[in-house]
């Protein structure tokens, strides 16, 4: 998240490879990536991933990518599959293609990590050798306006694992406790009222979650509680903007890692809004 996004343009396929990791906070390893482009400059909008499919699935997931790209108004598309799987790869662009019009195909690659292949005519057989790097212009570009480059997705996945035994059943014994005083309160104030009620409790244990200060466990199951009354929650949403976006996504990273069931849902869809930001506009240029 930054409070100044920074414009970058991808003049080839090497360039939107190393520009991947900008679009989703991670290396994508054994995936396919469609991105939305609109406009003459064909900056990037809607982005997706998804993991490359077993050989028997290929269509299936070809018509899910165009369903989304169609949603979502593109009016070109790039599409990128990062694998070892080559042919998969082959067929998977093949009929995602097939199915892409009216929108237009800006760019079909695929890559294994070292090289890349192109379906234009005329591309070389054996492909053509890249190089991705963490000092590329795109990802610099993007860890200097706030953005955090992870190495892989599990690296993500490991950012926001839930919590486990032993202390999880702690977690679930503070929630009970929490729970306890939470529950009369909010059966007897007014719907009219909740909000102002529940952010009485949550605005101090979130001012000092901002601040970088210490919130113990019976604040993560207060706050993580609160977040289940759509009202509350609404309040802190609210409280996400550029300029606290990193914070609160910091916050927001500690709470999830300690959330118990059934309460995780509210909590892990503020930590994503706070997370969806993208510091680092993209155009492809030639």
């Amino acid at each position: 998240m930054t409070q100044t996004p920074s414009v970058y343009t991808a003049h080839d396929i090497p360039d939107l490879l190393n520009t991947l990791p900008t679009l989703f906070g991670f290396w994508p390893q054994e995936s396919l990536i469609a991105v939305a482009t609109r406009g003459p400059r064909r900056r990037f909008g809607f982005r997706m991933r998804v993991d490359i499919p077993a050989p028997d699935h290929v269509e299936d997931l070809a018509t899910i990518v165009v369903g989304h790209l169609s949603k979502q108004g593109a009016e070109g598309a790039i599409l990128i599959a990062v694998t070892q799987q080559q042919e998969t790869a082959r067929d998977l662009l093949a009929a995602i293609e097939r199915q892409l019009p009216p929108i237009a195909v800006i760019v079909a690659a695929r890559a294994d990590g070292e090289r890349y292949w192109s379906d234009e005519p005329g591309f070389p057989a054996d492909g053509v050798a890249y190089e991705t790097s963490d000092h590329h212009l795109a990802v610099v570009q993007a860890i200097a306006a706030g953005q955090q480059i992870l190495p892989d997705r599990q690296a993500l996945v490991d950012r926001f694992a839930a919590v486990q035994d032993p202390r999880r059943a702690w977690m679930e014994r503070a929630a009970d406790e929490v729970l306890r005083d939470v529950v009369p309160l909010i059966a007897h104030t007014p719907d009219s009222d909740l909000a102002a009620a529940g952010m009485q409790q949550v605005q101090p244990i979130l001012d000092r979650g901002l601040a970088g200060e210490r919130v113990d466990d019976k604040d993560i199951a207060r706050f993580s509680i609160w977040m289940s009354s759509i009202a509350v929650r609404d309040e802190v949403w609210n409280q996400i903007t550029a300029e606290t976006a990193d914070a609160m996504l910091a916050f927001l990273a500690l709470v999830s890692r300690s959330v118990v069931p059934p309460f995780e849902p509210a909590v892990l869809s503020l930590t994503a809004f706070a997370a969806c930001g993208n510091p680092q506009q993209v155009n492809l240029g030639r």
